[in-house]
């Protein structure tokens, strides 16, 4: 029983030294404006991916995603909003987005939770990239090359 207590006292001394690297909280975290541009494509593809947006994440764990998806011979304005789960690391965040809400895509079936995609940004600069699933989820998984990276930029 020993071993035991010791280890659990190392564990909360390590926490109690790295509060940030080990909080998900988005406590500590202010609302955000961003931006979101894409790569140019080579060619139009069947499922709409992400071609710009901007990106508002409140403070209080949610978010709206204001952006344009792009297909062949489709463009689409659409909404999204949810919540986020905030990743602290040494020099960067990570931000985990959650759909709740879609508007203005013709064939979302219901507004349930869904895996949107990742904001990783770094602290000084508040610059980073954009990881879009969402592609790869309206194509049931057949289209894994849909994954697009966006650059981020945030105020």
């Amino acid at each position: 029983m020993k071993p035991f207590a010791v280890i659990l006292v190392g564990i909360s001394i390590l926490i109690q030294k790295s509060p940030t690297a080990m909080s998900q909280e988005p406590s500590a975290f202010k609302n955000m404006t961003c931006y979101i541009t894409s790569a140019e494509t080579n060619g139009c593809t069947g499922i709409p991916t992400l071609q710009s947006g901007v990106l508002a994440i409140a403070k209080e764990g949610t978010f709206t995603l204001k952006a344009q998806y792009h297909g062949c011979f489709m463009v689409e304005q659409v909404t999204k909003s949810g919540r986020f789960q905030l990743f602290r690391f040494t020099e960067t965040m990570s931000l985990e987005l959650l759909t709740t809400k879609t508007t203005g895509i013709k064939d979302a079936v219901a507004d349930f939770p869904r895996t949107l995609g990742f904001a990783n940004l770094n602290y000084d600069r508040l610059d980073g990239y954009f990881v879009d699933i969402s592609a790869v989820i309206r194509g049931y998984g057949r289209h894994t090359e849909m994954i697009t990276t966006s650059k981020l930029q945030c105020e």
